[in-house]
């Protein structure tokens, strides 16, 4: 059986996030908000005091 993965809720690219995986384990998660690519999340969040913290 496919794994089915989550697009991003703004351009609909998949994003390779099985939709099974715990939100707290997601890589570019936005609470209330949904799962993001990698291209939006940076683009929305790079000028965010939090984008990027270790």
């Amino acid at each position: 059986m496919e794994n089915k993965t989550e697009k991003c809720v703004l351009c609909e690219a998949e994003t390779g996030v099985e939709v099974n995986t715990p939100w707290f384990l997601r890589k570019h998660y936005i609470e209330n908000s949904g799962q993001l690519c990698d291209e939006c999340y940076h683009e929305i969040a790079k000028n965010k005091p939090w984008h990027d913290l270790a």
